[in-house]
């Protein structure tokens, strides 16, 4: 665009300033390029997934859906509009017989988010969609009876920022795309009729252990099979005067730009992974120290009879914690965020954590898991995106501040990219020996049981024993947070059961271990080679192409990385009690 003729002075000084937060003034380096390390280690395992849903679709429609790997050789649809702005569409899935065309676009989640979209009735999830022949289809009565029926639920299906609606609207996209296309410069396709459909992973699919030469062989049958279809046509077609809409916006915009004031909405997708790369340009204050978004269990505050959302007063213009005033709090761990944030001042609730160490028994076994969500299961027993365990790392703590961090850490990690569940599990309750005491300590106690729970279930041989680990977990979090139900055990009263144990504004708002452990050691991640989960599940994903010699490196990445995450652990608890003892001399 030609700055100099589209915009006035005073919006060039304002474009000016956006494009000094998307751009090094220097080297124009793109600040707003952060690189997925996740993603672009996961790329292959989505192509699988894409692979298998067109064997799938091939079974299921009795057609030859072909892939490919390369988005320009698939099928592509394309149309130019009145403002000559062009519009393509590459298809993952696409045949065409004598009388229909087929569009599969496939989607790497799982059929959950459809079989599930519903109220509940009588303790049952009663779906918008119907199950039959392994396609998922919106219940047989008219639009006018599915609002009335499931209300929001249905509408949940045209918003491209729901869940669920995100992937409706991708295949709304793409019906627009081909029906403008089909008219502008296909019309060898009047007259067939489309049928569009959703590819996503079956989420009740149970990979049953099947190889064949060395990779993993699914179902594809319509009763068992890893892929499931959820027929768009219908709403896809009830989409369209919507998808035009904002394609007419869209042209506008980019016709007769305009330098507004950004209001932030759900549209921003704000701190969601994959939101609006350009919410840190829009909204620089809510990624600073002290930002309204730290507020804990924060949605808005109501004045009088009116209500206001976040949203509301992040538009006006309210974003620090010190925009809100204090008698509009209502949440009791908001006013301690909000008095530490004030006096600059750190709150600790002594008697709770006192209390709650005392149900720490040694010796103390520090544990943590590292595990690989791939989309296709690798594994007997295995479900699409479970947390296949590949690692862990323990810290045998014998007595309060007895363990050195080498020499009383125990650690496995498989050598290559196989199956090793058990042989972890051996080692597991081979170091973990609960018979004359102990605790198991864990930070964010719902990762670690719910990984023994499926061991347990995939493994029922060694099911007493991780049973009994799995029973012994206590949680740090709840150290230093809270949790309402152990601290009412405890004796406490509901209300101070609620309320934080510590706050730091350095937290901001969150109890990670990574924002955790600053407050109490000189540790950092920083040195490591692996910095933190996301990254070792990338490191993880190599180990299926490398060879030994690479993965031998890349091991003691790994093992340094788990390893720092327990010790962690060890020296929080360490310096937790050494702030209460200090706490006591004054």
């Amino acid at each position: 665009l030609d700055a100099h003729s589209i915009f006035n002075n005073e919006e060039k000084v304002k474009m000016l300033e956006l494009l000094s937060h998307m751009f090094s003034e220097d080297e124009g380096i793109d600040l707003l390029n952060e690189p997925d390390v996740q993603l672009e280690a996961m790329l292959p395992y989505y192509s699988e997934v894409e692979r298998w849903a067109l064997k799938c679709a091939s079974k299921q429609f009795g057609l030859n859906f072909e892939f490919h790997s390369e988005t320009k050789e698939q099928e592509c649809f394309q149309f130019t509009d009145l403002y000559n702005n062009t519009f393509y569409c590459f298809l993952d899935g696409y045949n065409e017989t004598d009388s229909e065309v087929y569009v599969i676009e496939v989607k790497a989640t799982t059929n959950r988010k459809f079989k599930e979209l519903g109220p509940k009735r009588k303790g049952k999830i009663d779906s918008i969609f119907e199950l039959k022949d392994n396609i998922y289809r919106l219940r047989s009565i008219n639009a006018q009876e599915l609002l009335e029926k499931y209300g929001n639920h249905y509408r949940k299906l045209f918003d491209p920022y729901s869940n669920v609606g995100a992937n409706v609207y991708d295949i709304a996209v793409e019906r627009y795309i081909i029906e403008n296309g089909i008219r502008q410069n296909r019309p060898n396709l009047l007259g067939k009729k489309f049928k569009y459909y959703l590819a996503v992973l079956n989420g009740d699919y149970v990979f049953p252990g099947e190889y064949k030469e060395g990779e993993p062989v699914y179902g594809t049958s319509a009763d068992d099979s890893i892929i499931s279809f959820v027929d768009m046509t219908e709403i896809t077609e009830e989409y369209l005067p919507r998808i035009d809409e904002f394609r007419e916006r869209i042209s506008r915009t980019i016709h007769n730009p305009k330098i507004e004031e950004p209001k932030i909405g759900s549209y921003c997708e704000f701190n969601r992974q994959g939101g609006c790369l350009f919410s840190k340009v829009c909204f620089p204050e809510l990624f600073e120290k002290g930002a309204i978004t730290e507020y804990m269990y924060f949605n808005g505050i109501t004045e009088g009879n009116k209500k206001y959302s976040k949203f509301d007063l992040i538009n006006a213009n309210k974003r620090k914690l010190s925009d809100i005033p204090r008698e509009s709090l209502t949440n009791l761990n908001q006013l301690i965020q909000r008095d530490c944030y004030d006096n600059s001042k750190e709150y600790i609730n002594l008697v709770k954590i006192e209390s709650g160490l005392t149900q720490l028994e040694y010796p103390l076994y520090h544990l943590d898991f590292e595990s690989f969500p791939c989309p296709l299961p690798r594994f007997r027993g295995e479900r699409a995106y479970s947390q296949s365990l590949f690692q862990y790392s323990i810290h045998l703590e014998r007595e309060p501040g007895i363990c050195d961090e080498i020499i009383d850490n125990y650690s496995f990690l498989g050598n290559d990219f196989l199956d090793h569940r058990e042989e972890l599990i051996h080692g597991l309750i081979n170091t973990i020996d609960l018979d004359k005491g102990g605790t198991v300590i864990v930070y964010n106690k719902s990762f670690e049981s719910n990984r023994l729970k499926e061991l347990m279930e995939i493994f029922p041989e060694y099911r007493l024993k991780l049973k009994e680990i799995n029973e012994s977990i206590f949680d740090l979090m709840d150290l230093v947070k809270t949790k309402t139900e152990f601290y009412k055990e405890l004796g406490f009263e509901e209300e101070e059961s609620k309320i934080v144990n510590y706050y730091h504004n350095d937290l901001r708002g969150l109890y990670s271990i990574k924002k955790i452990l600053p407050l109490f050691s000189d540790l950092s991640y920083e040195d490591l080679d692996v910095k933190n989960g996301t990254e070792a599940i990338a490191v993880y994903a190599r180990f299926k192409s490398l060879p030994k010699e690479d993965i031998a490196v890349l091991r003691e990445d790994l093992i340094k990385y788990c390893r720092q995450d327990t010790w962690a652990m060890v020296v929080i608890l360490k310096n937790l009690r050494k702030k209460l003892q200090d706490m006591k001399k004054v």
